[in-house]
């Protein structure tokens, strides 16, 4: 008897499994097809990132004074340049969105790498008096909005171990939509931002990580040295042959030299670039309510904006996906175009890119001694960042359009290919 139901239920459990697979694989078929849904470009979706600034005053607002309400309002243009910029960082990636009186849809596209295939999924959300998802496409597949909302508020509540998704998902009193534009009426934020506390402190890792505690070394021991005190600005060249210096004593293997040359990097982002670089890092700063900074800042060519381009574009590329870096840079430099900043430079490319290529060679385990080395008795800044004479900076989106079109337009692209050009004619980024 006991041998008969010890068999029942071992089929059962293989017929449960069976169908489990099967229904994942009916899943999987449906959900992928042949031709993309969506087909924009990031280089038109982008023409609007300076719109991008408006959107961020707002939200500063709303964090700022929390105990009141607040309506946020986005535009096409602005979500579609926060899009346009994702899917330059990710070009598998495509996304389109349309804002009706009656309604908004999102659309996007994953490219499947090397296969011919697609992953389209499209969203329409309605206005109300809350945030309402009608219907999910996924493929072929069609998902009441409804339950996934639920299954994504029940998912992130249990990752997160807090209530940050329902407490999100309450603070929105009101949905409404005009053309192209869409404004949210969202209440009191207080207990958001008291709920994301928790989060950070429920997802924190409580074991120090070897990077962690190297990037923490390093910071202390920049800050201590002599050119951390000087009254006058100091090239990044100096720092980086202090920390250098340092990690070239501290690595006895090209692992060892990569670790402590990344521990570097982020050390001195933190501390040359800015302090909330520390956030992505981990809790490095000796004292939690006072970050460490040099009495000057650091420059390159004579520009403190230069030094922080390159240290921080150096840092996102060591934390980000790839090519994510360059992509947040340039919508930077987008954004700089519109009304109150400093305009599209493309010299703080240069920065940009000249970071990102000095993170890579640092941390490849064939160069990482060579550019400690290298660091180690560096005497010129040319020697991490090209010449920037007769690159154009400070253009206005108007002159920018006039001059380059477009990102990707084939004049942009020459003023791009001239940065690359310049760099890796740099002997350190020929290794």
């Amino acid at each position: 008897m006991i041998l008969r139901s010890v068999k029942w239920l071992v089929i059962t459990l293989v017929f449960l499994i069976l169908v489990l697979i099967a229904g994942a694989v009916t899943v999987a078929i449906m959900a992928v097809q042949k031709t993309p849904l969506v087909a924009s470009t990031a280089t038109t979706q982008l023409d609007g990132a300076d719109s991008v600034n408006e959107l961020l005053g707002q939200l500063q607002r709303a964090f700022s004074r929390r105990e009141e309400g607040h309506q946020v309002t986005l535009t096409e243009t602005q979500v579609e340049s926060l899009v346009g910029v994702l899917q330059r960082a990710l070009p598998d990636f495509k996304g389109v969105v349309n804002i009706s009186p009656i309604g908004g849809t999102v659309n996007i596209t994953y490219s499947i790498k090397d296969t011919g295939y697609f992953v389209n999924a499209s969203a329409l959300v309605l206005p109300g008096n809350s945030l309402r998802i009608e219907q999910v496409q996924l493929g072929d597949l069609t998902i009441p909005g409804r339950y996934l909302l639920w299954f994504l508020e029940r998912t992130v509540n249990s990752y997160t171990q807090s209530e940050i998704a329902t407490i999100a998902l309450s603070r929105v009193e009101r949905v409404t939509m005009r053309q192209g534009e869409l404004t949210l009426d969202v209440g009191r934020l207080d207990a958001l931002l008291t709920e994301l506390n928790v989060v950070a402190s429920n997802m924190s890792v409580n074991e120090e990580t070897e990077l962690q505690r190297l990037s923490a070394y390093y910071l202390r021991y920049l800050s201590g040295r002599e050119i951390a005190l000087s009254t006058k600005p100091v090239s990044l060249i100096e720092y980086l042959r202090e920390g250098m210096a340092r990690a070239r004593e501290q690595s006895d293997t090209p692992q060892a030299a990569v670790l402590h040359n990344k521990a570097v990097i982020l050390a001195l982002a933190v501390y040359v670039g800015h302090h909330r670089v520390g956030a992505l890092v981990g809790d490095i700063q000796p004292d939690a309510d006072k970050a460490l900074k040099p009495r000057r800042g650091a420059v390159l060519h004579n520009r403190n904006d230069l030094a922080r381009h390159f240290i921080i574009s150096a840092a996102l590329e060591l934390l980000s996906e790839q090519g994510m870096s360059l992509a947040i840079g340039e919508f930077k430099e987008l954004m700089d175009r519109g009304n109150g900043g400093s305009g599209y430079s493309f010299v703080d490319l240069a920065a940009d890119m000249s970071g990102n290529r000095f993170a890579q060679v640092a941390t490849q385990l064939s160069t990482s001694i060579n550019v400690q080395n290298a660091m180690a008795r560096i005497q010129n800044e040319l020697e991490i960042i090209p010449a920037i004479e007769g690159l154009p900076e400070g253009l206005s989106k108007q002159a920018f359009v006039e001059q380059y079109e477009r990102v990707d337009s084939p004049a942009y692209l020459k003023e791009v290919e001239e940065i690359k050009r310049r760099i890796e004619l740099l002997p350190l980024y020929q290794q």
